[in-house]
């Protein structure tokens, strides 16, 4: 029982073309199995109007027995109720029977399918070589064909179809009953052909009065509906399809104008309050209760586009195209919400979330159902994204109802969850027997804190586990950044900190600057509370430099470190050394004598220009520069050497500019590509109006374009201080925001030149 629920069957259109047939019914009978069986085993040309192009189709008929109340009446436009061709049956052979009652049998027939204005009709009259034996006076088989035809069919003599002992199996008989089924399938087609173009055009003439007052939707939707069902009897599922595609137009079409102040009286029906978030429905052929209330104008917004979401999706099943319906799904569940605000309908807070988590695991089975496992893990792409969409609606019914916190929820959370369940109503029919339907994950996911943690892990690690496999990697990391957040509000940081690091090394190596900005400070979050001391240091460091921020944001971090400097300051138990990179950026060195070549007894100054990154003054209680010097043989060449290369103005000037590095953890030095930007408008090709405009990237492939290499690490390594010849030390400092000017000077007393000048330690 669990297997068949979860993969539905496909239905099919149970209706057919009616055919009625009047006359002798036992004769009819005898011949009915035969006739249903072979009517549709050849295939017809069906040639239709406007130019569209012809298709091979196989004829199916449902007859039935003939009945006035079955003709159409005045006005009536149904097609599926439509007898498209009226069929006599006889096999009178004698000329007296025929004249005392099937003539007149054929008369009241006739008569009152011209009272209708009905001309598709047949007569079809049966030969038996048994039944002449038995009969003395019988005329030749040609005389009672020839009185029908002189009585009934004088201009039209086809409609008048004799058949040989059908029954028979002799090249005679084969050869009628051939014939009479080609005739059949052709007068059928006719019909058929005749009448569908005859609604079309009353359809379209419906349509182009939808700027008329009193114009309905809904009315119309029936109509335009009733000939997708006429080509799904067909198979031509495509053209069914079709029919249910511009009725989706039309109606976004409706309210895209009404967000825009044009709004039609029609619409005011769809803008009733949602009382009911059950989800999609697509295991049934045809959702006739939903269908019930279109038809009654009774239908909320959420009613008529999960019907027609379930006849699309049945369609294109037939069709063979269940990634598509992933795609359309996917596209459904956003635009209802948006067409939900624009048409301002009162929702209750969390209803949507439910109605989105049931439509996308509605969906999902439905998909499951009718593919095999493999066709499913090699099509992880098409459905990741409603896996995904689950994962962050489910996530936001657990906040709302308090099922994401360290105390539980309380009772207004429980009222709310109550509310919440009771808008789904019963389960329905088809699902009740499926454990894993979508509406007993919800209600157990909302019944407890464990069992929310249980699937939203469950459906997180699904969707990161697909993102990962199809190698899109930023949306993994995506996912794990709202499994942080997750962590976090469990109070659970070290899990989290696992997924943030994962996350920032992929935004350093792809230059997403806010990305790592918002990252940085989830991390910092996640170490402060785990009392990692000296790597939540560094990370304040670079969130004090990070221009993303706002200034107050920027001093917090700023001043994170320096109330930890000074707690210090009175115990030297903890040293936390961190990198200068952050703090400041140096720009250049001024060297006095320009050469940087110290005699005995001679005066080295040096000048240091540097760019502080914090956001407010810094006072330093020591600077110190470490100073290399050497008194190696051809030391003065080798600092010319090296002078040389790093310095930009005159070779006698003595300034050495530096190239900014980059902040440890920070992104990558090559910068992205420029954006490449143009505007997009959309103009009504009548009046040349504005309908919309936009911004299009023609780059966004080089700006999203995934790069190999991943830069380090968060936490930098300790910064090693050696011992130097000499270091240039000056005391009480303070770095103010931006560049900064600092003068160190050193009496020398041996010969020996600048070869290196060491970072400034931090």
């Amino acid at each position: 029982m669990e297997s068949q629920e979860e993969k539905p069957i496909i239905y099919t259109m149970e209706n057919k073309p009616i055919v009625t047939c009047a006359g002798d019914q036992n004769l009819f009978t005898s011949l009915y199995h035969s006739l249903a069986q072979q009517l549709p085993r050849e295939p017809m040309e069906w040639r239709r109007s406007y130019g569209r192009p012809p298709k091979m189709i196989h004829l199916e008929a449902n007859f039935v027995q003939f009945k006035e109340d079955l003709l159409p009446k005045e006005g009536n436009k149904a097609l599926l109720t439509f007898p498209f061709l009226h069929i006599f049956w006889t096999d009178c052979c004698d000329t007296e029977i025929y004249k005392a009652s099937v003539k007149e049998d054929i008369i009241r027939w006739h008569n009152t399918l011209k009272t209708y204005n009905t001309a598709d009709w047949l007569i079809v009259v049966i030969e038996s070589d048994a039944k002449k034996k038995n009969k003395t006076n019988i005329l030749p088989r040609t005389s009672i064909v020839d009185k029908i035809r002189n009585d009934f069919c004088n201009k039209q003599s086809d409609r008048c179809v004799v058949i040989s002992d059908p029954l028979k199996d002799s090249s005679r008989s084969q050869e009628s009953w051939s014939a009479f089924l080609t005739k059949l399938r052709t007068l059928l087609l006719m019909s058929f052909t005749k009448n569908l173009g005859k609604f079309e055009d009353d359809m379209r003439t419906l349509r182009e009065k939808r700027t008329e007052p009193g114009w309905s939707f809904c009315e119309y939707f029936m109509v335009q509906e009733e000939l997708a069902f006429v080509f799904e009897m067909l198979q031509q599922f495509e053209d069914a399809l079709v029919q249910y595609d511009e009725l989706d137009a039309l109606f976004t079409q409706y309210v895209v104008n009404f967000g825009a102040g044009d709004g039609a009286n029609w619409l005011s029906s769809f803008c009733q309050p949602v009382r009911s978030w059950n989800g999609l429905i697509l295991r049934k052929p045809i959702d006739m209760e939903k269908r019930d209330l279109i038809q009654r104008s009774q239908a909320s917004l959420l009613d008529l586009r999960s019907y027609l979401f379930s006849r699309q999706c049945t369609l294109l099943i037939f069709l063979q195209r269940p990634w598509e319906v992933t795609q359309r799904a996917l596209e459904l569940l956003h635009n209802c919400v948006q067409e939900l605000r624009l048409l301002e309908v009162s929702v209750l807070q969390g209803a949507l979330h439910c109605w989105v988590f049931l439509s996308c695991l509605e969906v999902l089975q439905r998909i499951e159902g009718c593919c095999d496992r493999v066709q499913l893990d090699s099509n992880s792409s098409h459905t990741v994204g409603l896996w995904t969409y689950a994962t962050e609606k489910l996530k936001c019914l657990g906040y709302l109802c308090g099922l994401v916190s360290e105390n539980g929820p309380n009772s207004e959370d429980l009222n709310r969850t109550v509310d919440i369940l009771a808008g789904l109503g019963a389960e329905r029919p088809e699902t009740a027997n499926s454990l894993q339907s979508p509406y007993k994950k919800l209600k157990e996911a909302l019944s407890s804190v464990e069992a929310f943690e249980k699937h939203y892990l469950e459906l997180s690690h699904t969707a990161m586990e697909m993102y990962k496999t199809i190698d899109r990697l930023r949306s993994a990391r995506l996912v794990g950044k709202s499994l942080a957040e997750f962590y976090m509000r469990k109070g659970d940081p070290q899990k989290a900190d696992t997924f943030l690091q994962d996350s920032l090394k992929t935004y350093l190596a792809e230059g997403w600057t806010l990305p790592v900005t918002h990252t940085r400070k989830q991390i910092a979050e996640c170490q402060k509370q785990l009392g990692q001391t000296e790597n939540y240091l560094q990370t304040s460091s670079l969130l004090a430099s990070d221009t993303n921020l706002t200034y107050e944001e920027r001093k917090h971090f700023c001043q994170e470190i320096l109330n930890f400097a000074n707690r210090q300051s009175d115990n030297q138990v903890q040293k936390v050394v961190l990198g200068m990179s952050s703090f400041a950026q140096l720009q250049q060195l001024l060297f006095s004598p320009a050469s940087a070549v110290v005699h005995v007894g001679g005066l080295l100054a040096l000048e240091l220009s540097l760019h502080s990154n914090m956001p407010v003054p810094v006072h330093l209680e020591q600077l110190a520069a470490n100073v290399y010097f050497s008194i190696e043989r051809n030391s003065v060449r080798k600092t010319g050497d090296l002078l040389g290369k790093q310095r930009v103005g005159s070779s006698s000037n003595g300034i050495v500019h530096f190239q900014a590095e980059s902040v440890i953890g920070s992104l990558p030095r090559t910068s992205p590509p420029t954006l490449e930007l143009y505007e997009m408008h959309d103009r009504s090709p009548s009046d040349n109006a504005l309908n919309s405009s936009g911004v299009v990237c023609k780059n966004v492939h080089l700006l999203l374009r995934r790069q190999e290499s991943v830069s380090s690490i968060e936490t930098p390594s300790g910064v090693a201080i050696e011992d130097s010849a000499q270091i240039l030390k000056i005391n009480n400092v303070s770095l103010m925001p931006g560049m900064n000017t600092i003068q160190f000077t050193a009496l020398v007393s041996c010969f020996f030149n600048v070869l290196y000048l060491y970072k400034l330690p931090g």
